[in-house]
Formats: C-alpha cells, sequence, structure tokens
C-alpha cells in the first residue's frame, strides 16, 4: 500500500500545472475553478472537441437542445446550490425559474398530478387526491428531509480526512443505512400503502436512474427534496456553465485543452506523476483529479497493479447505470396553444413502479415510461424572440440492445443500425403523438441519439450518463472516496456523490475540498 499523505503543494516545483483535471463535464469544470479558487494553477483535459460534457448544446437547422440540462433544483436566490455555483463562476451565470409547476405525472386512465413549488403546496396537492393517506404522506415528507440530511453527511465525509470522516459516518450511521442502506420500492411499500400514490411518489425515478427495485432510497428522496422550491434553467442555456467557468480558470494561470484524450494516469513510486496524452505528450504533476467516472478511471487509465487491488475492485464491482435513448425534436408555431408546457411530463404506461427500461425495443412497440421537455418554454421572463421551439424525449433502455455496435464509429455506424434508428424514431414519435395528439403535427424536424452516442461524445460506460449504479451498496461503499489510497490520484463528479449536474458539481467541489480542506466549509 502506498503512503497516505500526499506531497505538499510546491510553488517552485517547476511543473506547469499544481493540478491537472481529466474530464471537462460540470464535475471536472467545478473541481477546477474550486482549485483555482484557493489559488492554484490547473489543466483541464478533454476528450472531445468542446468543453462541458453533458452540459454541451447542440444546433441542427436553428433549433438547439441541451443533451443534459432539464432542469435544475436549489438555483434561488441565496439558496446552498446556488451560492455554490455562484462562488464558483464570479456569479457570471444566471437562472430563471421555470414555472410554478416543474414535473407533471401522467398514469393510466388519464390520472395525472402536477408537482409544484414549494413543499407545502406539494404536499397539498398529494393530499386533496390522497385524502385517505394523508398521515402516510407526512410520514414520507418527514422521511425525505431525514434522508437528504443524511446524505449530506455521507457525501462531506467522503471528502474529509480518514479519521474525522470516520467520527461523522458514525454519527449518522443509523440514518444513513436507514435510508441510503434500501431501496426505493422497500420504503414506499412500507410507507405507502396506496399503489397509485406509490408510482406518483416514485415518478422522478428517472432523474437517477428506472427501477426503485435498485435504487437506494437516500438517492431517490435527494432528487425530490432538490425541487422542493422549485425548478430552473440557465439563462442563455446550458451552454453557459462551461462558457463562464473556462474564463475562470484561464484567468488563474490554467488551461482547458480539449481534443486532448488521455490514455494513462503515470505512477512512479505508487504515486501519481502526471498524465500520458494520446498523442504522446506528457504532463507532470503530482496531482491529477479523474472526474471521468470511477469505473472508467480505473479500467482506461491505471496500471494493472492498481486495477487488482481491493479498492479497485470493490469499485468496479458496482455497475454503471442506465442508459437512454434521447430525441430531439424542432417544432414550429405556437407550441403552448397545442399543449406544450415549461413543466417536464412523466408518462407511465402501467402502475408497475418497478422496471422502466424499454427492453428489446424493436418488438415492445412503446416505452414504459416516457420523459417530455420542452427546453424552449424554460426561461421564464427571460425573452429569446429568436430561439425556436423544440423538444426533447428520453426512454431508458439496455446496454443489450446496442452493444452488437459497440465497436463502430460515429459517423461510420453500419446500415442495420441506421436501420434501427429509423424504427425507433417512429415508434418514439407515434408515442409522442399519442400523448400530445395537437402538438404531433408542428413537429419539422427529429433526430434520434443512443447510448451510442452517449458513449462516443461523454465516453460514459455503456452509455450510463448517470455514473454508477444508483444502488445502497454503492452509497455504503468505503471505496468511494474523493482521496484514493495513491497519494496525488483523486475522484472526482457525481460518482462521489449524486447522480445529475448538481451531483457531479458538487461531488466535483468535493474532490477539490480532498486537496484543500477549507473548501468543506463552502459545502455546509
Amino acid at each position: 500500500m502506498a503512503a497516505s499523505a500526499d506531497r505538499p503543494i510546491m510553488a517552485n516545483s517547476g511543473n506547469r500545472f499544481d493540478a491537472i483535471v481529466i474530464g471537462s463535464g460540470i464535475g471536472g469544470l467545478a473541481c477546477a475553478c474550486a482549485l483555482t479558487r484557493s489559488g492554484l494553477r490547473v489543466l483541464v483535459l478533454e476528450m472531445h472537441a468542446a468543453a462541458g460534457g453533458l452540459t454541451q448544446t447542440f444546433t441542427r437547422k436553428g433549433f438547439t437542445w441541451a443533451v443534459g440540462v432539464h432542469y435544475l433544483g436549489d438555483m434561488g436566490a441565496g439558496r446552498p446550490a446556488r451560492r455554490m455555483i455562484d462562488w464558483l463562476s464570479g456569479n457570471a451565470i444566471q437562472f430563471a425559474p421555470s414555472g410554478a409547476v416543474y414535473d407533471t405525472v401522467h398514469l393510466p386512465g388519464g390520472f395525472e398530478i402536477q408537482f409544484a413549488r414549494s413543499q407545502t403546496a406539494l404536499v397539498a396537492e398529494l393530499k386533496e387526491q390522497f385524502p385517505a393517506s394523508r398521515a402516510e404522506i407526512d410520514a414520507f415528507f418527514v422521511a425525505l428531509e431525514e434522508a437528504a440530511r443524511a446524505g449530506r453527511a455521507l457525501f462531506e465525509q467522503r471528502a474529509m480526512p480518514t479519521l474525522l470522516g470516520k467520527t461523522l459516518g458514525l454519527l449518522n450511521r443509523s440514518a444513513v443505512e436507514k435510508w441510503w442502506g434500501r431501496t426505493t420500492d422497500a420504503v414506499l411499500h412500507e410507507m405507502i400503502g396506496d399503489p397509485l400514490l406509490r408510482a406518483v411518489l416514485a415518478a422522478q425515478r428517472g432523474d437517477y436512474g428506472p427501477d426503485p427495485r435498485e435504487s437506494s432510497f437516500g438517492m431517490h428522496a435527494t432528487v425530490m427534496h432538490h425541487y422542493m422550491n422549485g425548478a430552473y434553467f440557465p439563462i442563455g442555456g446550458a451552454g453557459a456553465f462551461a462558457k463562464h467557468l473556462v474564463p475562470v480558470i484561464e484567468r488563474g494561470g490554467g488551461e482547458v485543452r480539449t481534443a486532448a484524450p488521455v490514455l494513462r494516469i503515470l505512477m512512479e513510486n505508487d504515486m501519481v506523476a502526471g498524465v500520458r496524452l494520446q498523442d504522446g505528450t506528457e504532463e507532470r504533476c503530482p496531482r491529477v483529479f479523474s472526474a471521468i467516472g470511477a469505473r472508467n478511471t480505473i479500467l482506461k487509465l491505471l496500471p494493472v497493479s492498481v486495477q487488482q487491488s481491493e479498492w479497485a475492485r470493490e469499485i468496479t464491482a458496482l455497475r454503471p447505470s442506465a442508459c437512454h435513448i434521447g430525441m430531439y425534436l424542432g417544432l414550429e408555431g405556437d407550441i403552448r396553444s397545442r399543449g406544450a408546457t415549461s413543466s417536464n411530463h412523466w408518462f407511465y404506461e402501467s402502475l408497475d413502479i418497478t422496471d422502466a427500461l424499454w427492453r428489446d425495443p424493436v418488438h415492445r412497440l412503446s416505452a414504459p415510461a416516457l420523459y417530455v421537455t420542452f427546453p424552449s418554454l424554460k426561461h421564464g421572463n427571460v425573452d429569446f424572440p429568436d430561439e425556436k421551439p423544440t423538444a426533447e424525449i428520453v426512454a431508458f433502455t439496455d446496454w443489450a440492445t446496442f452493444s452488437p455496435w459497440e465497436k463502430s464509429h460515429l459517423g461510420r455506424r453500419p446500415a442495420d443500425y441506421a436501420a434501427l434508428k429509423e424504427t425507433l424514431s417512429g415508434l418514439l414519435l407515434a408515442q409522442f403523438a399519442r400523448h400530445f395528439p395537437a402538438l404531433a403535427p408542428s413537429v419539422v424536424h427529429a433526430e434520434l441519439s443512443t447510448p451510442l452516442s452517449s458513449v462516443a461524445y461523454t465516453a460514459a460506460e455503456h452509455g450510463g450518463v448517470y455514473g454508477l449504479e444508483a444502488s445502497p451498496r454503492r452509497f455504503l461503499s468505503g471505496a468511494l472516496r474523493a482521496k484514493t489510497p495513491w497519494p496525488g490520484l483523486y475522484l472526482a463528479g457525481q460518482d462521489l456523490t449524486s447522480a445529475g449536474i448538481m451531483g457531479a458539481m458538487m461531488g466535483g467541489v468535493l474532490s477539490a475540498a480532498a486537496l484543500e480542506p477549507k473548501l468543506l466549509a463552502r459545502l455546509i
């Protein structure tokens, strides 16, 4: 086992940079900005041609979509996550509330319920719809708060020095095991008797993974709790993150280098020595933060001796998260008058709250669960007169459907893959038309992405853009700490914390705090 202490930062070390961050998604950028704000010169290395990861946008025929930002919680003035992003960006990123209702859940039989800010409004709506379950609803929201509080302690300890982290872990062990050590399905069945209410309360699972039988209730509670004060969208679109965070790093003497895939993390005497890029160049630096996922880091960048360690085996035993199919629609006309809203829509074709994966989609003609959102309507009162109306559809699927083409390359996929995409496009458009019949004739452009697209653009293993499985064993793992057993090697991003944009951002700052403990105060 390597020594436990990292080498101190030496201003005259001779290295061009004090730290290297691999990956420029929001986790990597947040980590790099936090380190920059602490006085370090940081090099960010990104394999793609543009920085931003899943906060990137793309444009076709004048329509613009974000690939991974659909709504953000906790972005009101003075809220913890907003304070963090303000500090990281120098108050450069602004957010607009998306509307009073942030999620609308549709279930069989025409049942519909709106998730509105604030928590008081949501609880009142649930009690009106389910008057016989009033006491259960109250108990459920108490559980949400307890689980979210336990999660904050769980994640903070992952950046703390070992002894302090263990102490905090002992103080919170009972709550962590109670809420994070059990599945969403188990807790819902224990607390909620009405199956329709269980389906409603499980509806937001698509924000991190589709199967409540496998997911940790703590993860589910964190997601629900995150939106209790409403949802927000970055003004100017998701590209605002990279647009405003990259200059912070550059002004601090750092660099964000795109089209620069990392081939290997260099190790000397079981300590980090830098990285080797795919083009053969090396950057020497004693501190490397990997924000490309824990499994990717181990399996693709580290030597075999590290891959065979107990630490690595514990992490690689965890599975990648579920993958998804995305459809990007360009629309014309007044889409609000035809049923589009600023709220997201969750459509479930069954009350069964278990597996929502669209398995064998060629023969199963509709997805069991569908997420539909209209990003062009999410800017609140901020007017973008030239923005063309858009919609996005997400359906979770299984990797097995797409694995036959995993060795093919973007832009050079075989004909049978193109035929599959055409079939899936037709099926999703038909399902969209069933739920939005007045909007269907407004579609003038449709483009499909698959898990192979996620692999190509973000290197997400098996297309699992939410990182590691959201299971109890993942959150109870002792291996997922920011500081690894190898001096100078740190993990950053959503695998340290919870899934999604804000989880990745907090995971980036947590990782920086493992090197600069004073940053922990900004997370409390």
